[in-house]
């Protein structure tokens, strides 16, 4: 029996006189840092929030008297604990060896250190603590908790207890049956459990079979078990098929070992020998198991679940997505259409995982459904175990609970509301409620259980499922009390009890029912769905910004018109955003709203679009998404560069795959104004702070993040408004020249896969070709002497120069020829490279454009993909040992593959990398087709037609002297951060070091061409430098094979 009554008149008695506050001089703000304060409104708090204000060290750190105080108990427990054990034991540090130079050294190395430490983390910690915080499921841990101090397994048992009942299981069962839950390390550890508890469910019952095969151990009993199946009907044990082996119910498995020993006095230390012999892919093999197992998870899963199957054997290609509905939760309609698939091809099921509360979108599915299904299902005679991850959501059952003691809650005013509490909403409700029917449930302490990381939890409906991951070492996992060692279940063996301790405190201060945790999350889902009101509306009358919720409002949500759904926007913003939170809880018809609006949970998912320069919203989901990356990295930590102070709030980013989340993501672009099949980046805030409701606080978070938004809405205009600018191409040939463009991805100026044919004066051609003769593998580019628009270029002429290479460590390059005019300009090739132009994945093989005349030919890279490269090549040498070219067409254009490189698998690359093969005299296997496209021909889709049509000529190609290749100005973002390298650096030297600056916009542009290629190359150069180390080839624009 767990003596909790003993601990806590041992913990009152010795804490008591500790728990008043000494007040200590106040210690003179640093210089610099002193800072305004508008304190909160504290003359209308009421009792409730009066209690959880004393369970967190405060935003400011208000209540830091208090836990001085506590570490001050802890200290002089432990002092007075270790006097008194043995007591006639000697001092073994006495005052000599304190007053000795080297003790007295150690005392001052180990200050500084942590004075170092200290400052460290005081710089570049993330401030969890601060109600601008709204990044991840994590905040101020609560005092309780920081106090915590490793104990015993009991507590760790209690606490396993104390979560099954707040999450719904019956712990008055008192036979073997009863529920049980543990804690470990994180909740990744919890899934990879439950993953190997649900795989040995499915295959005890074919160890079973094996041993009561004829000559086998348990023989004996092979006419006489008889077992009950998932539909009702009663058989002989050893006359079941394979099938019915597998889909058992999962408590008529947990009664088998028990019914061994009772019925046929079968010890289980003999049952456990005789069954854990077979491994998985014997018995899938020996039963003639053809189709893998599916295990269902709900599509908005965590990372570990793929990787806890390849952990278990399961194989992460088995683990099947259910896809979500326009809410992120769990489709229940497709997965009664997967189940049925799989019921139709007798291929069994592990499990299905009901995702309770996402981490990136706060979604609750459906485990009622659920629930449904699989007694649908068992009555087909298809089984399956039903997990419920409740990692994020599991503490919110508390505000289901009522609680138990009364006399420590006071009762609450409801008139009086500092920060009002949220209820759950019928949906979320009715699926927290139907966790007692699942088997397994994964919780995390460490996330709304506001516990310090790690703490994980995994409980169990019927505690004989954890029998199925059981290995006992009798000689480590003995208990002088009796009771059973958590260590033998499980992943874990050994483990630290400070985090069940942490746990326990924390659930005995705070109170697992809806006055203790209930009340905090329940402000917590209050002040999250005031930060929903805040991104409903904070794009009202903004001429660029958009921002658009995960989830709609109930206006948009119902199939309102637009202008109702405006006018709900309008209702929120005047009635909702602005208004304190005692006027607003007085206002019946805006608490009702409130109460439909928001998550399932205190998540809220969104994403941001812009519009551009002409008024129109901008429709390409590469671009929303580089607006909301940026506004990520302005407000994210993410190396300890960064400046937190930087930071006037915390947020987290996230992706849809849009085919992961399908109608999910598509309706989510929908509303956001933008088109394409390219998966979606979100922003992501979770609010489990009580505080940032108080005076409104969350309205300064908003406007905090309106301003940094619009600061980034600047960089995405520039990139994608055409302006006049320099360009540059790569000149190619020496008798009729073309010209190819540098482009970029990124910008909209040079979106343009850009091939012209063009006339230079006599006299530069004369200086090029004695140049290019003196250095035949040197790239010479034409380029223009003033800002033009790149339709002036392609009307026929422009004035131009002729330079040698690019700068290098900010030097210009060598110029032969200026101010010439560049005439009878043709096009040849004019793409646009704009994103809803490229494809969504790379080719099969590499495409070129292959062009010029019958003395001299050319090529330059198809870019039909983003994260390509631009290659270029000219004068390359064709043999052709089937068919021939033509001039005209040669003039026009013919389109290379080459045979023996494979774009998606050569791509992509990290720039300044570029394909290794790719260098002068390179000779390679080609086939050559007529180009059925346009000259401003666009994609996706390019190089469809050529997987199926005929080449006109194959041989080889040999690449010419001149190469030019490039991924980082093609991929590279303008305007973006540059940052210090710290490679080879340590710690001390990175704490020390300046942080990143940003490069500086200009009005128009970031900057002219030569600036920002200056900075480009010298960019390349330094990667190529430091590159060349670990075998990369500079001269070649490629890799080179390191064999040291």
């Amino acid at each position: 029996m767990f003596p909790h009554d003993r601990l806590q008149s041992h913990l009152q008695s010795h804490l008591q006189p500790h728990l008043q506050p000494q007040r200590q001089p106040q210690q003179q703000q640093q210089q610099g840092h002193v800072r305004s304060r508008t304190g909160p409104i504290f003359e209308h708090l009421n009792e409730r929030h009066n209690r959880l204000a004393a369970w967190f060290l405060g935003p400011k750190a208000e209540n830091t008297e208090f836990l001085r105080n506590f570490f001050n108990f802890i200290a002089d427990r432990t002092e007075e604990a270790r006097k008194n054990f043995q007591p006639e034991d000697p001092e073994f540090i006495d005052q000599q060896i304190q007053a000795n130079s080297s003790f007295q050294q150690e005392i001052r190395d180990l200050d500084e250190s942590l004075k170092e430490l200290t400052e460290a983390l005081s710089k570049h910690s993330i401030p969890f603590w601060s109600p601008r915080y709204n990044a991840h499921m994590t905040y101020d841990t609560s005092m309780p908790a920081l106090l915590a101090s490793p104990l015993t397994t009991v507590i760790e048992l209690e606490v396993g207890l104390q979560l099954c009942e707040m999450l719904g299981y019956d712990i008055s069962v008192t036979d073997s049956s009863r529920p049980w839950g543990h804690i470990t390390c994180g909740g990744s550890i919890a899934n990879l459990e439950s993953i190997w508890a649900a795989r040995n469910l499915k295959f005890y019952p074919l160890s079973l079979a094996c041993a009561l095969e004829p000559g086998a151990p348990l023989e004996s009993i092979r006419d006489r078990l008889m077992i009950e199946l998932c539909t009702g009907e009663i058989k002989l044990f050893s006359e079941l098929s394979t099938w019915e082996l597998l889909n058992l119910k999962p408590e008529t498995v947990f009664a088998i070992p028990e019914r061994l020993e009772e019925e046929f006095d079968i010890s289980s230390s003999f049952l456990t020998d005789t069954m854990n012999n077979l491994g998985k892919d014997v018995l899938e093999k020996k039963f003639n198991i053809t189709l893998p197992n599916r295990y269902f998870v709900g599509a908005t899963k965590h990372y570990s679940w793929p990787k806890g199957a390849a952990i278990t054997g399961i194989g992460s290609d088995n683990i099947i997505d259910i896809p979500v509905d326009i809410n992120a939760r769990l489709d229940s309609s497709k997965l009664d259409k997967l189940l049925q698939e799989c019921l139709d091809e007798k291929r069994a099921v592990y499990a299905v995982v009901a995702i309770m509360g996402s981490t990136e979108h706060g979604a609750v599915d459906p485990l009622r459904d659920v629930w449904e299904l699989r007694e649908k299902y068992q009555k087909k005679g298809l089984s399956f175990a039903i997990h419920a991850d409740a990692a994020w959501g599991g503490y919110f059952t508390s505000l289901l609970r009522e609680e138990k003691k009364v006399g420590r809650g006071l009762p609450i005013d409801p008139d009086n509301k500092y920060v009002p509490e949220l209820a759950l909403s019928d949906h979320t409700r009715t699926q927290l409620d139907h966790l007692k029917y699942a088997d397994s449930i994964t919780i995390d302490p460490h996330k709304s259980g506001y516990i310090p990381y790690p703490a994980g939890g995994l409980c169990y409906r019927d505690g004989r499922m954890r029998f199925l991951v059981t290995w006992l070492n009798p000689d480590v996992y003995k208990d002088s009390d009796g009771d059973e060692s958590v260590g033998v279940y499980g992943v874990e063996g050994s483990k630290p009890g400070a985090a069940p301790v942490a746990a326990w405190v924390s659930h005995r201060v705070i109170g697992l029912h809806k006055n203790g945790y209930g009340s905090l999350l329940g402000e917590a889902m209050f002040s999250c769905t005031k930060m929903y009101t805040n991104w409903v509306t904070m794009d009202i009358g903004d001429p660029n910004l958009i921002v658009v919720p995960l989830n709609a409002i109930p206006a948009e949500r119902d199939g309102g018109t637009p202008e109702e759904i405006q006018k709900q926007r309008e209702y929120i913003r005047d009635n909702i955003v602005n208004r304190p939170n005692l006027e607003l809880v007085r206002d019946d018809k805006a608490m009702a709203l409130v109460r439909e609006m928001g998550s399932d949970l205190s998540i809220n998912a969104f994403a941001c679009n812009f519009r551009l320069a002409n008024g129109e919203i901008n429709k390409d989901v590469v671009e929303s998404n580089y607006l909301n990356t940026r506004i990520y990295e302005r407000l994210s930590v993410t190396k300890i560069e960064d400046n937190i102070f930087d930071k006037p709030l915390f947020i987290m980013s996230t992706f849809m795959e849009d085919k992961v989340y399908g109608e999910c993501c598509t309706r989510l672009k929908e509303r956001l104004g933008v088109v394409g099949a390219q998966d979606l980046d979100i922003l992501v805030n979770c609010v489990m702070s009580p505080f940032p409701t108080v005076a409104n606080f969350t309205k300064s978070i908003a406007d905090a993040f309106k301003k940094i938004a619009h600061e980034e809405i600047e960089r995405c205009l520039f990139r994608n408004t055409v302006t006049e600018d320099d360009f540059r191409f790569v000149l190619q040939g020496t008798d009729k020249p073309y010209l190819t463009l540098l482009p970029m991805f990124n910008m909209a100026n040079y979106r343009h896969q850009l091939i012209l044919s063009c006339d230079i004066p006599a006299g530069v051609m004369d200086t090029y070709r004695a140049e290019r003769a003196k250095d035949p593998k040197a790239t010479f580019f034409i380029g223009t002497t003033k800002d033009v628009k790149l339709d002036s270029i392609l009307a026929g002429s422009f004035e131009a120069m002729l330079e040698k290479g690019l700068p290098a460590k900010n030097q210009p390059p060598p110029r032969y020829a200026s101010n010439f005019q560049v005439t009878n300009v043709k096009v040849l090739k004019n793409n646009p490279i704009d994103s809803k132009y490229l494809d969504g994945a790379f080719p099969e093989y590499m495409y070129f454009y292959l062009y010029g005349t019958n003395e001299q030919r050319h090529i330059d890279h198809m870019l039909v993909s983003p994260g390509s490269a631009q290659l270029t090549s000219d004068q390359v040498q064709l043999v052709l040992t089937n068919g021939t070219l033509s001039g005209d067409n040669l003039s026009k254009g013919y389109i290379l593959r080459l045979d023996d490189y494979h774009e998606n698998v050569v791509f992509p690359v990290l720039p300044p990398n570029t394909p290794r093969f790719f260098k002068s005299g390179q000779k390679l296997k080609v086939s050559i087709f007529e180009d059925p496209h346009g000259t401003d021909a666009h994609g996706p889709g390019l190089t469809a037609p050529f997987s199926t049509a005929t080449p006109v000529a194959s041989g080889t190609m040999t690449l010419g002297d001149m190469v030019y290749t490039d991924s980082a100005l093609l991929n590279g973002n303008p305007g973006e951060v540059e940052e210090e390298s710290v490679n080879g650096k340590t710690l001390e030297q990175r704490l020390s070091a300046t942080r990143r600056s940003f490069v500086a916009e200009e009005p128009k542009h970031v900057d002219p061409y030569h600036k920002r290629r200056e900075k480009q190359v010298a960019w390349r150069h330094y990667l190529e430098e430091n590159l060349s180390k670990i075998g990369h080839d500079t001269a070649g624009g490629g890799h080179r094979r390191s064999y040291h």
